[in-house]
């Protein structure tokens, strides 16, 4: 097949990694549940659970923000090391755990705070360099295809407010829950679902789901900055440790809490890529996005990055789904020719580390008919602390650094105010054909050493009506809010 990248930009800000099935995963859904034990079932879009130790049932707001709220993290400030290899997550839990059914996903502890509204808004075609400052609408342009004018983002229901489940948090899967997702126009059923997870120490693990990061309440919305673009919760993923949710909802982290070796040896400490991903160009173009080979990287942006880290890959974390894009042929309401998400990228490898060998890395990985490789990169770069400096966020200067006064609010309770930096909010969009089932693979992992954190927030995963060709035009990868 030839490989044409159909990836797009939108004016928000997101991080992510994509493919099939991942490692050791099974090949059934799995259904990544905080709290729960772990459990595999075969099913196309209804999976089981998976869960890496016990997290708290707390909630918090959606929306971004910027004081200090919320409760300090309960979770231990030390630094740990990882299990002996071969440990694997399926089998691991901490504290007292519970299986559900599958299909469903619950947290007995949770207190529910009533049904959660989408909080996608609207998008729009028009990027700015500037992470603060958001852009508006242009009703007069025919080339905007924002929610607005996508009614297959317009009609999606978020189901995360009483669901502590991965997939769930970022808008995924709710048809898992039936009722009223089992409609296929309102919610996006995956299948054949994989999570790998190093597993839990000391009452922390590398995921978490959660109402908010941190405690930075943003001015303008008295809501978390670093919290839910959609339904109730969020997705972090980790190169480290993460506490659980404190009572509302927040994952709260200790400042400089952020140099945590997640696994000793095992599948997450191979010097691998993930699996489907590979570091080798897909393209013959310099440039990539043409002629790909259909196997390997079809946007040449992971190759150079992955060899200035030496192809050291340390403490990775990912997962992994199946699914099938709306189709007018299929019966649903409008064709999707694309998808989007929200991230940030937060690493305590700033900004001593740039360009180095210290380069953690967060990838999407796309396997589709027309594209195979990286999804989110800027600049011809994936994600990576080299490829993403200058960040918005400064917890940590370089040294005589004049024009850095560093400690930036916006990283309360991260673990990261004194201790490297973040993005802003992000969005990455990819192209598909209406009616195909493609794989998305997400990744996060430290590169030459396993020590310093990198983290990642995910949430919104939206259709987009438009998609984009990356070959084609300018804005195809991601683009800050």
């Amino acid at each position: 097949m030839t490989m044409n990248s159909d990836w797009r930009v939108t004016g928000l800000s997101v991080l992510a990694l994509l493919g099939a099935a991942c490692g050791d995963s099974v090949d059934g859904g799995i259904t990544a549940t905080a709290g729960q034990s772990s459990t595999a079932t075969d099913t196309d879009g209804g999976p089981g659970t998976t869960s890496q130790g016990s997290n708290s049932d707390g909630e918090t707001n959606d929306q971004p923000t910027s004081t200090t709220a919320g409760s300090n993290s309960d979770s231990e400030g030390e630094t740990t090391t990882g299990p002996g290899p071969g440990t694997t997550t399926d089998a691991s839990t901490e504290g007292n755990t519970s299986t559900t059914d599958p299909g469903t996903s619950t947290d007995p502890g949770t207190t529910t705070e009533g049904t959660s509204t989408t909080t996608e808004g609207v998008d729009t075609t028009t990027t700015t360099t500037d992470t603060g400052t958001s852009t508006t609408n242009d009703t007069n342009d025919t080339n905007d295809t924002s929610d607005e004018e996508c009614p297959l983002a317009q009609m999606h229901l978020p189901c995360d407010a009483d669901s502590n489940e991965a997939l769930h948090a970022i808008g995924l899967n709710c048809t898992s829950l039936g009722g009223q997702w089992t409609n296929n126009q309102n919610a996006v059923s995956v299948a054949n679902a994989t999570f790998q997870a190093a597993p839990p120490m000391l009452g922390k693990q590398s995921w978490q789901v959660a109402k908010s990061y941190g405690t930075f309440i943003d001015p303008n919305t008295n809501a978390p900055f670093w919290g839910s673009r959609e339904g109730d919760k969020v997705l972090l993923i980790s190169s480290g440790l993460l506490p659980p949710p404190n009572p509302q909802g927040a994952v709260i982290v200790p400042d400089g809490d952020v140099y945590n070796d997640v696994a000793i040896g095992g599948q997450w400490d191979t010097d691998t890529m993930p699996p489907p991903m590979t570091a080798v160009n897909g393209s013959p173009d310099p440039m990539g996005f043409t002629n790909c080979d259909g196997t390997n990287d079809c946007s040449n942006t992971i190759a150079a990055q992955w060899a200035l880290g030496g192809g050291d890959a340390e403490d990775k974390m990912w997962f992994g789904f199946e699914v099938t894009s709306p189709a007018i042929a299929n019966g649903q309401i409008a064709d999707a020719n694309g998808y989007t998400f929200d991230f940030a990228y937060f690493s305590a490898e700033f900004p001593e580390w740039v360009n180095t060998d210290y380069n953690d890395i967060f990838v999407v990985w796309q396997s589709s008919e027309d594209y195979t490789g990286n999804v989110t990169f800027i600049n011809g770069q994936p994600l990576t602390v080299t490829a993403l400096w200058p960040i918005d966020f400064q917890g940590e200067c370089e040294f005589l650094d004049p024009n850095c006064q560093g400690g930036d609010q916006h990283l309360q309770g991260t673990g990261y105010i004194a201790d490297g930096g973040a993005t802003g909010w992000y969005k990455a969009t990819g192209g598909v054909k209406p009616g195909e089932t493609f794989s998305l693979t997400f990744a996060i992992f430290d590169m030459g050493d396993s020590t310093y954190d990198t983290t990642a927030i995910l949430d919104n995963w939206s259709w987009d009506c438009e998609g984009c060709v990356p070959n084609e035009v300018d804005d195809c990868g991601i683009a800050p809010q």
